[in-house]
């Protein structure tokens, strides 16, 4: 097995790790979210009560679910359309625009991954109203949202570099991954 090979492997089971994270916590943030949301309207409408921890724990599931869906749409490389120059661009050219477009994305999202952090510890001592949860926990999932971003880019980096993968330019090309 080469070097390439196993660089490979290793992206490839990274995204599968990623992908398979990611799905799961859409479907339970998702359910949780349903569920909370309909148990909180029927206290309000039938039982004209309601649920106090309600808005603390759908802000807190809201946010998770959005960020699995960001990482899900960067790890399919649709989440920035920049498709107009990669259209027009073959072969080597193309992967040079495609690598650089991913390399800006994972600096990028690495340094706002980082500032997340640095949120989350100033914000541990503020807490949401109700449940007490720490703001941190919010930064904190936002901060490992934008760094799987960027692990996604560079994921995508190797496989179009060391794997010699395509370059998608239409989503519905069969078998070949995108930008």
């Amino acid at each position: 097995m080469t070097w390439r090979t196993r660089v490979l492997a290793v992206a490839r089971g990274t995204e599968r790790t990623i992908d398979v994270a990611c799905r799961w916590l859409l479907l339970v943030s998702g359910l949780a979210l349903l569920a909370l949301l309909n148990v909180a309207v029927v206290m309000r409408y039938v039982f004209a009560s309601g649920l106090t921890f309600a808005p603390d724990l759908s802000e807190l599931l809201f946010a998770i679910f959005v960020m699995a869906g960001i990482v899900q749409a960067a790890r399919l490389g649709v989440h920035v359309a920049t498709q107009l120059l990669v259209n027009v661009l073959q072969g080597r050219a193309r992967v040079a625009l495609v690598v650089v477009i991913h390399a800006v994305s994972a600096c990028a999202y690495l340094l706002l991954a980082w500032y997340g952090a640095q949120n989350a510890m100033i914000a541990h001592d503020q807490t949401t109203p109700v449940l007490h949860i720490p703001w941190s926990v919010g930064y904190g999932c936002l901060s490992l949202g934008l760094a799987l971003v960027a692990i996604c880019s560079i994921t995508a980096i190797v496989r179009h570099t060391a794997g010699g993968e395509k370059v998608a330019v239409n989503l519905a090309e069969p078998g070949v991954a995108t930008a």
